[in-house]
């Protein structure tokens, strides 16, 4: 069902999910990373405690423990250096949902904003850039990721940062999104739209969520929705 009656001026992008179906990687990254702490995740604890959360606040939680600094950075360093390994060991895997760059292309050409809000680390989202030629559509300075200073999904600050940062109110955006926490952000941050990805028509994790105004299983679902008159 759709419920799309509002304009937009701009889109809001979680990668990690979204843009990059990626999940499995970073599921196997905290699974292994954890194993080695002599830590075992369940399906739920990945699906209700990891996804869409800051690192800082996943190791705090299983650790269950405030932690420094230097014990952070050495702990992010350990679990992406597993998730880049599982990365490169799957490089076929590593493309853009299916129809992003239809998408991206086509609201790129109406000058539509748009800019990324993800709960990845400054590495990887380099990585990213590189890896993805995100420039084609991004700048790079307009992008919120994990610096340590915003509170994780499902608080609204990286939305509200990421607006802040394409001088667009939240309620005239449309937010994309994959995980519970990250839709719960939307709604927490007033967005305009939300939009939900269930990869494989996986959409029952979202039945919870009666505000959602669209779910996908790519962006190739779009197209017969997102056309001028919604922006």
């Amino acid at each position: 069902m759709w419920n799309l009656p509002k304009k937009c001026r701009a889109v809001i992008f979680d990668f990690n999910g979204t843009l990059f179906d990626d999940t499995e990687f970073h599921n196997q990254a905290w699974t292994e990373f954890f194993n080695d702490h002599r830590i075992r995740l369940t399906n739920e604890d990945i699906d209700e405690r990891i996804h869409g959360y800051t690192n800082r606040e996943i190791l705090e939680r299983f650790f269950n423990k405030p932690l420094h600094s230097s014990d952070l950075n050495r702990y992010y360093e350990e679990k992406e250096n597993i998730y880049r390994k599982i990365c490169d060991q799957n490089k076929e895997q590593c493309v853009l949902t299916k129809g992003a760059i239809e998408f991206l292309d086509f609201i790129t050409s109406k000058n539509i904003v748009r800019t990324i809000a993800t709960a990845s680390y400054l590495i990887n989202v380099k990585l990213y850039f590189t890896l993805f030629r995100l420039d084609r559509w991004f700048d790079f300075n307009k992008v919120v990721y994990d610096s340590g200073e915003y509170r994780g999904k499902p608080f609204p600050d990286m939305y509200i940062a990421a607006s802040g940062k394409i001088g667009i109110p939240v309620s005239e955006c449309m937010i994309i999104e994959d995980s519970k926490s990250g839709i719960a952000a939307a709604r927490n941050a007033g967005a305009g739209i939300i939009m939900a990805v269930a990869f494989n028509g996986k959409t029952d994790k979202f039945s919870e969520f009666d505000y959602i105004d669209g779910i996908i299983d790519d962006f190739r679902n779009l197209e017969p929705y997102f056309q001028e008159e919604i922006f």
